[in-house]
């Protein structure tokens, strides 16, 4: 067979698969407007429409086949609502896009076409929990959603890319972006946390709670303890795993900066999470698994938070650049150790920022990582101390201790 054709073939088979994926999902509504065949008969005209307009002068081929299209919905949607059928415009709207597909497969963008199609069909799939979630929203996590976008689109761009203050220690768009990159990794977390509330159990709002913010989370569970006794154990539980799941976002945030010291922590961190599980599933074991509240956590992309933790990031990055200058490595130290008590993932960007710089060594950053860790272990151990109970602080001191554990180990081989 001559090749062109089975290469114009392979994008008509690939726009036949997408319309299914899409269609298959449709097929599960009983009162649908389109279907599996509807869906891939439209992937395939907008594969029609498209070859048909690289082949001769009919520019105007694409849009009048979305025209089409948009009419024959029109028409339905009208139909439908006289007989008092349930009338929406989302599987319509699906049918444009699957549409734009076809039209994306024929000008060969398949990465493209792809990833739409399983966007769009996720879309479809999760409306109930999408409209759960919807209503889950307050009216300050929209303004908060609506501030995030301000921070990362708006004033990031704008910011100059110099180093200013003293030791040049100072640099706008380098703040921000630890801001904007935070920030997201936050919401997404917190917005899953919003989809998911308290029905997947405990453990999985551990994950989640290390996730956003696993200060908080023990913050949130130690009061719930306190409030109900019973619920020590499995507080226990949800605070260490939190603590465990916070390593691999600092790995997380560690390698995007500076790969190198990714590499240097590696060991380390992968022994505190492998250390502080172990525990933590014993004790998980042995708790009554009480149905869990979420944790009370603030949307992290409002813009209040956003401005507080850019601010903590830049006092941290010039105290390290000041201790490292005056004290030197000691002075380094001790900075993380007084900043681990109060935020991580400043400590932690500064540090690794510095180190991808060339202004700290990477085995000095390692150290000066882990000892924020640790001071943070410390000040929720603490923390669950004060507001808690007698039982979850034990079974959690037990746990932080095995997660630190191989920190310290760290400690005794450099000092």
């Amino acid at each position: 067979m001559d090749p062109a054709i089975i290469y114009i073939f392979k994008f008509y088979l690939l726009a036949i698969l997408l319309g299914a994926l899409m269609g298959l999902e449709r097929e599960r509504e009983k009162a649908r407007l389109a279907g599996l065949r509807t869906f891939i008969l439209v992937t395939l005209f907008g594969s029609i429409c498209g070859q048909i307009s690289q082949v001769g002068p009919v520019d105007w081929i694409v849009p009048a086949g979305m025209v089409a299209i948009t009419v024959q919905s029109a028409i339905l949607h009208f139909l439908r609502m006289k007989q008092e059928f349930p009338a929406g415009l989302t599987t319509a709207t699906a049918l444009l896009v699957a549409y734009g597909i076809g039209v994306l497969v024929s000008f060969e963008q398949l990465v493209a076409a792809v990833s739409l199609s399983l966007a769009t069909t996720a879309i479809l799939y999760f409306k109930p929990q999408m409209h759960e979630f919807s209503h889950r929203l307050s009216k300050r996590d929209l303004y908060a959603i609506f501030q995030f976008v301000l921070v990362a689109f708006i004033i990031l761009p704008i910011l100059p890319d110099h180093g200013y203050g003293p030791f040049k220690a100072l640099n706008p768009s380098n703040i921000w972006f630890m801001v904007v990159m935070i920030s997201g990794i936050n919401l997404i977390g917190y917005v899953i946390l919003k989809l998911v509330g308290h029905r997947w159990g405990g453990l999985f709002l551990g994950v989640l709670g290390g996730l956003v913010s696993s200060t908080a989370t023990t913050l949130s569970f130690g009061r719930h303890a306190k409030k109900a006794p019973e619920f020590s154990l499995t507080g226990a539980v949800i605070v260490s795993l939190a603590s465990a799941v916070m390593l691999i976002r600092m790995a997380f945030l560690i390698g995007i900066i500076h790969v190198d010291l990714l590499a240097e922590l590696a060991v380390p961190m992968t022994g505190m999470f492998i250390c502080g599980l172990i525990p933590t599933y014993f004790v998980w074991r042995k708790s009554s698994r009480l149905e869990v509240p979420p944790p009370n956590t603030r949307n992290p992309a409002e813009l209040q938070q956003a401005l507080v933790f850019g601010l903590l990031y830049a006092i941290i990055f010039l105290a390290v650049s000041a201790g490292k200058e005056f004290f030197g490595n000691k002075g380094v130290y001790l900075v993380s150790l007084a900043s681990g008590f109060f935020d991580v993932d400043a400590i932690t960007l500064s540090n690794a920022r510095m180190a991808e710089t060339g202004v700290l060594a990477v085995s000095q950053a390692g150290i000066s990582i882990l000892i924020a860790m640790v001071a943070n272990l410390c000040f929720k151990l603490v923390l669950i101390g004060l507001i808690g109970t007698w039982q979850m602080f034990r079974w959690a001191m037990l746990c932080f201790i095995c997660l630190a554990l191989p920190a310290l180990l760290m400690f005794v081989k450099y000092f």
